[in-house]
């Protein structure tokens, strides 16, 4: 009923209108090259390629629109040894849906394969996706995109955004397994946000996810402020994980001091201990270096990055790395 009622809105568009559909093509792309500094790898170095996506917005009617993404990097697949079954780099959705503007004042309906509330929050407010992914994908705790229906708003020039979401809860690089589904909301509010200039998210996120194959659900959570303005960006968030009797808790935190034109700075500490009453399984990530932006979507970093667990502090794996992203 309401996907009825939000096409029926959509195609009644004014009759003077410009010639539809408006297509609009883009890509990224990133890359690296990494020179680890593991014990044990004597000197492994590599170029890679990290991911490649080419997207196509289109904007059907006034009220009604759609992309789709594609997306590539290599195959993780292994066997029963652990080897990779293939290194190929292939291609694979990431976004395919159907956007309904306006349904009501401020509020859209997108249906289809959409990004997930939270994670991409996160990656649009830093801008340095190329670096690293966000604390709560980097742990494997949410996607950024899924299938499903996600209803989201954004009213007072920015100063609340809301997005609630039903989605099939295996991320899109999954198929749907069994009768279970996720749904996962966020609200945030931002004070400096109509001012245009300045960005003060104070954002409120949680997911619960049900599993019919088990009898079991999984609760996630998260707590995040942030501040942006032209000379610094600052984050930070606390996360949450809630599964079959075991709980997990984690913070994160994001510094990027920068003079426009010149350069910036880069330092980022993620700490997530996937089971609180267990010792020594924490983990722990540390990236710190300088980045540089030479266009609107072209940026190069050089950082240290360096992760470990609580039970081998003594045994990190950490490397040098030259990254970049190039957009248009």
């Amino acid at each position: 009923m309401i996907l009825a009622l939000a096409f029926s809105l959509a195609l009644a568009d004014d009759a003077d209108k410009p010639a539809f559909p408006i297509v609009k093509p883009g890509g990224v792309l990133f890359a690296h090259y990494g020179y680890s500094l593991t014990d044990g790898t004597d000197g492994y170095n590599e170029f890679a390629v990290d991911r490649a996506y080419v997207r196509a917005d289109a904007q059907i009617t006034r009220r009604l629109a759609a992309r789709i993404t594609l997306d590539a990097d290599r195959l993780k697949a292994t066997d029963a040894s652990g080897a990779l079954l293939d290194t190929k780099y292939r291609v694979f959705l990431k976004h395919a849906y159907l956007e309904v503007k306006e349904v009501l004042p401020g509020i859209k309906l997108r249906v289809g394969m959409i990004d997930t509330p939270y994670t991409p929050f996160y990656d649009a407010f830093w801008g340095n996706r190329y670096i690293s992914e966000s604390f709560a994908k980097n742990q494997r705790l949410l996607e950024t995109a899924d299938l499903g229906l996600a209803v989201m708003g954004e009213h007072g020039k920015g100063l609340v955004a809301w997005n609630l979401s039903l989605l099939n809860g295996e991320g899109y690089g999954n198929v749907e397994v069994d009768a279970g589904k996720a749904v996962q909301g966020r609200v945030t509010v931002d004070p400096l946000a109509p001012s245009g200039k300045q960005g003060l998210p104070i954002t409120g996120f949680v997911a619960y996810n049900t599993h019919a194959a088990t009898d079991a659900a999984t609760l996630t959570w998260a707590a995040a402020t942030g501040y942006k303005m032209q000379y610094i960006l600052a984050w930070a968030e606390v996360l949450g994980r809630s599964e079959d009797g075991t709980s997990g808790l984690g913070y994160s935190a994001t510094l990027n001091p920068k003079l426009p034109g010149v350069a910036g700075l880069v330092a980022r500490y993620d700490h997530f201990d996937p089971d609180s009453s267990a010792d020594d399984d924490g983990n722990t990530l540390l990236i710190a270096g300088l980045s540089r932006d030479w266009a609107e979507k072209v940026s190069t970093s050089i950082t240290y990055e360096r992760g470990w667990t609580e039970g081998t502090p003594d045994a990190p794996a950490h490397g040098v790395f030259v990254r970049m992203q190039a957009g248009w």
